[in-house]
């Protein structure tokens, strides 16, 4: 089990972090796959949004 609330060393934050970047470059790789297999297998075209930017009109 986890130590209960123990202040990590630098070198066991470093480890950390590592890991969450590699599964988060994991995830990142995974999805540019789906929207490669939806553009060539589909016809999918995906669209990014842009920050601030909503394709919803507001509800009055």
């Amino acid at each position: 089990m986890d130590e209960p609330n123990l202040p990590l060393t630098p070198e066991q934050r470093i480890k950390e972090l590592e890991e969450q970047l590699a599964l988060a470059n994991q995830k990142a790789k995974f999805f540019e796959d789906v929207v490669d297999v939806l553009k060539s297998d589909y016809g999918v075209s995906i669209v990014k949004k842009r920050p601030g930017k909503s394709l919803r009109k507001p509800k009055p």
